[in-house]
């Protein structure tokens, strides 16, 4: 077995020379999150070539991840304006099938004054074949808002799909506990938690032939998925290491939330937020809240009870752990350099 087939490991090097010696598929997921070729600062990349040589690169590691994609895989590429349509048509060369054209809308975009603010980013979704393919749509379902603006008890009780536009996940920003602080691009792990959900079953092989900031593999590691992580720098490629040894096991429990694990809260927050209904409004709405902690638990693979979550709700609420909606509290001014002080 080549080192491109070993299972649970980050490689550093070139993604199409290390994929390239393998012509065995063996991977059942690819996220990737390529440089963009707006110029921005890698530290063994340059970030800024002629177009057509950038595009005759994407063909090339898009093929070797083809190349190594079983006949039932996905594949997901994260990719700006500038390039994602070229993208999509080399999808289209190398025979994968457009299920989804994703558009990743977050907040804290681009302060623009010439032109309107870019505060998205293009997640192209691709299957190999368009008969044959994984999507655990119950995986990733919420509560609509026919159970959280009308109580109607004749909403699906399973909720619905996420559409194609996703704006549950800001981006990483400086002040998130979740920021590793060494790589500029971090990608959330809530949104890889929904395309690992979606398109891959437990023991299945992720890969992320850029893993930069090592997102997706930390985040299959935690879905207990196996993950295969690549990327030139050698510097990234450490930190990612250190990222994966340092995570806090998906299993271990949480000592402030008996009965609860980490990924167990992570995800009661993650679905918190996409249902983007304000506490008080969610747990006293009984059509809702049945659909809520049933769609928790098929995430989980748990068994818990309506009582249970609401109370979980309600102590992440009281030690500020929810994440923050619109218009959800109570305003107050935020004094920034009082904070400064304080520190």
């Amino acid at each position: 077995m080549g080192r491109q087939r070993q299972l649970n490991v980050v490689h550093q090097g070139d993604c199409i020379e290390i994929l390239g010696g393998e012509s065995e598929p063996f991977v059942d997921l690819v996220f990737a999150d390529p440089p963009f070729n707006i110029g921005y600062t890698y530290d063994a990349y340059d970030d800024n070539v002629d177009g057509e040589q950038y595009v005759a690169w994407s063909r090339a590691w898009m093929q070797a991840c083809v190349n190594v994609l079983k006949p039932h895989g996905s594949f997901y590429i994260a990719i700006g304006d500038d390039y994602v349509a070229q993208l999509r048509l080399v999808g289209r060369d190398l025979g994968l099938e457009l299920r989804n054209w994703i558009i990743w809308n977050y907040t804290f975009g681009q302060n623009t004054k010439t032109k309107f603010a870019r505060a998205h980013t293009h997640i192209l979704y691709f299957v190999k074949d368009k008969d044959n393919f994984v999507f655990n749509g119950r995986q990733v379902r919420f509560p609509s808002a026919r159970h959280t603006e009308y109580n109607d008890k004749r909403a699906d009780p399973w909720g619905r799909v996420p559409d194609d536009v996703w704006s549950d996940f800001p981006r990483v920003c400086g002040t998130f506990k979740e920021r590793a602080g060494w790589h500029g691009c971090q990608m959330p792990e809530a949104l890889l938690m929904r395309i690992i959900r979606a398109s891959s079953n437990p023991g299945d092989v992720v890969l992320d032939p850029f893993a930069g900031s090592g997102t997706t593999p930390v985040t299959a590691a935690k879905l207990d998925r196996k993950y295969v992580g690549i990327d030139i720098s050698e510097s990234y490629v450490k930190h990612t290491r250190m990222r994966l040894a340092e995570a806090t096991s998906a299993d271990q429990p949480v000592t402030q939330y008996p009965g609860w694990s980490r990924l167990a809260v992570d995800t009661l927050a993650s679905m918190y937020r996409e249902t983007n209904t304000a506490l008080q409004n969610l747990i006293h709405n009984g059509v809702a809240m049945d659909c809520f902690v049933r769609l928790l638990n098929v995430r989980l693979d748990a068994e818990y009870t309506v009582a249970e979550v609401t109370e979980q709700l309600g102590d992440l609420e009281r030690r500020n752990e929810l994440p923050r909606l619109r218009n959800d509290r109570p305003w107050t001014p935020r004094q920034r350099g009082a904070e400064r002080k304080a520190v």
